[in-house]
């Protein structure tokens, strides 16, 4: 019987291993969609995915069982989380470069950690501070090398758009921490995805973009399935995670997706991996074997 702890750790794992496929695929589709757009094509898919998959294995009395509170913290995460969150870290990366964008986002868990002790009494353990600092420092060697600048780059919004990213997922995973004692992680995405969807079509810019779906070749309907695809496994994977492992340990631990990138970047994109990427995985790794000590 596997520990909790070590399922929410092999969980934050895996939704860091889908996260870093999911920012190469949308890497490949921002530019004919816009980020708002793909963002709110993969949440309706994915969520859709979801909602039958529950009705399908659970009934609909799964979501009977949440209470007022639960689900208005599971839909304010979700617009943290999504509607904010990614929106904002996809443009990012469009203007700033996915280096720069990944290094100042993927500071949210040290603030996820911080909101965790103040509100929600989880210790920050020296294994947990150490294990975290190693942790974020490998991912810094690791897309330091990546810090090319883009051709259409705009620094101070590129700055803003990542560092709002890295306070909104932070603010999320610790809002979606109460309502995970109530309802299993399949269940809480099943209700968090099309709340999101419904939030960014909401807006002028998803609406706008909607009519280029029809102008896709295959190729990139395929992409843009199989990111919706990831989009179920990676948010399941993380929310699991929050729940089986803690908001401190979850949120490093899926923030170690750049170290997942490199080697798919250089398959799909061939780019070269440096010496101090390498240095950076593996202080990663010695980072997720101290925060498990």
């Amino acid at each position: 019987m596997i520990a909790e702890t070590t399922l929410g750790t092999l969980a934050a794992l895996g939704a860091a291993v889908t996260w870093a496929a999911t920012g190469l695929l949308v890497r490949s589709l921002v530019r004919e969609l816009g980020s708002v757009a793909v963002n709110a094509v993969r949440s309706t898919v994915g969520g859709a995915i979801l909602l039958v998959w529950v009705l399908v294995t659970a009934g609909a009395g799964a979501f009977a069982v949440a209470s007022t509170r639960a689900l208005v913290l599971l839909a304010l995460s979700i617009v943290a989380a999504i509607a904010i969150g990614d929106t904002v870290f996809f443009e990012s990366t469009r203007v700033l470069g996915l280096g720069r964008a990944m290094t100042i986002s993927m500071t949210y868990p040290v603030g996820a950690a911080a909101l965790a002790a103040a509100f929600l009494g989880e210790p920050i353990t020296l294994p947990i501070a150490a294990g975290a600092l190693l942790t974020l420092g490998g991912i810094v060697l690791i897309v330091a090398p990546w810090a090319e600048r883009a051709p259409d780059e705009r620094f101070a919004f590129g700055v803003g758009t990542a560092t709002l990213a890295s306070l909104a997922w932070a603010v999320s995973v610790v809002l979606v921490k109460a309502p995970l004692r109530e309802m299993d992680a399949v269940t809480a995405q099943a209700i968090r995805l099309p709340l999101a969807a419904l939030v960014l079509w909401a807006t002028p810019w998803a609406r706008a973009a909607a009519g280029g779906l029809g102008r896709l070749d295959g190729a990139a309907l395929t992409r843009l399935a199989a990111l919706s695809v990831l989009t179920v496994l990676s948010s399941v994977l993380f929310v699991a995670s929050v729940k089986y492992a803690g908001v401190a340990v979850a949120a490093v631990l899926s923030s170690t997706a750049p170290m997942f990138a490199i080697p798919l970047a250089r398959v799909f994109f061939g780019e070269r991996l440096s010496r101090p990427a390498l240095l950076g995985a593996g202080v990663t790794v010695v980072g997720i074997v101290v925060l498990q000590l």
